[in-house]
């Protein structure tokens, strides 16, 4: 059978257009991962519109493999997380974390965690834009870049130096050593040109906020020295990450 079709509740990563005047979207699902699709149509077009970044709601899907063809025939929104469009710093930390899961292939093929993540990091963005909370974008920025590294089993341990692999002390000065990826101990951040202090509260932080669900974890406030910190570690592990450059990065937005 040449064609068959499916439908599946997943967010909208990405849309972009091609030369024959087409969209071909990016849709996350925790059942079929990373879908690209056509979006066929006029630019009035309802389906058009609809399959825009960050939409979350179920889509239907049409396959026909004898043309290689994959199109989006219909999507019902059930979330659309409007604050987003209208702030432009809150704009750039969603198409980060569209980016980062595109260029990992959705955390390495673990597709249910990843779309629970995307949904997390929208809402507190979306929530965060609408009260013009810049801070909050950025602790929803570092939380998404930590968890998304912690998913992938990536996350250094804030309890051992990267550089001598020795114990840090839960209330010892920790660095971000960007050459090694991890932490260093304090001996070793003295060597470290490229260290970045990491204050004790942003660890403390990290560690309240593995505990509760990403918004409300998202909405305990962070000092400015801490976030700041914060966000430079989980942005340069990202990058990491990815294995190749990520152009929300390089912005100068985030």
């Amino acid at each position: 059978m040449a064609t068959r079709s499916a439908s599946f509740e997943a967010v909208l990563l990405r849309s972009k257009e091609v030369p024959s005047g087409a969209r071909v979207a990016t849709l996350l699902s925790a059942e079929e991962g990373l879908v690209e699709a056509f979006v066929f149509g006029g630019g009035k077009s309802k389906l058009r519109s609809l399959a825009s970044p960050w939409h979350y709601g179920r889509a239907w899907i049409y396959r026909d493999a004898a043309k290689g063809l994959v199109k989006l025939t219909d999507f019902d929104p059930l979330r659309e997380f409007p604050d987003i469009r209208g702030d432009l710093g809150a704009i750039a930390a969603a198409s980060f974390a569209s980016e980062f899961l595109l260029a990992t292939c959705a955390l390495g093929g673990d597709w249910a965690d990843a779309l629970d993540l995307a949904l997390g990091a929208l809402s507190a963005i979306d929530e965060a834009a609408r009260g013009r909370d810049r801070c909050a974008v950025d602790r929803a920025v570092s939380l998404f870049a930590l968890r998304a590294l912690d998913a992938m089993g990536l996350m250094p341990d804030p309890g051992e130096c990267a550089a001598c692999a020795g114990a840090i002390r839960r209330d010892a000065l920790h660095s971000y050593s960007r050459g090694s990826g991890g932490f260093a101990c304090a001996r070793c951040a003295e060597a470290d040109h490229d260290a970045v202090p990491v204050p004790q509260g942003a660890i403390a932080w990290l560690e309240a906020a593995g505990r509760r669900p990403f918004i409300e974890a998202v909405r305990v406030g962070l000092a400015d020295e801490a976030r700041h910190a914060l966000k430079a570690m989980a942005l340069d592990l990202a990058a990491k990450a990815a294995n190749s450059p990520l152009k929300t990065l390089n912005s100068g937005l985030l």
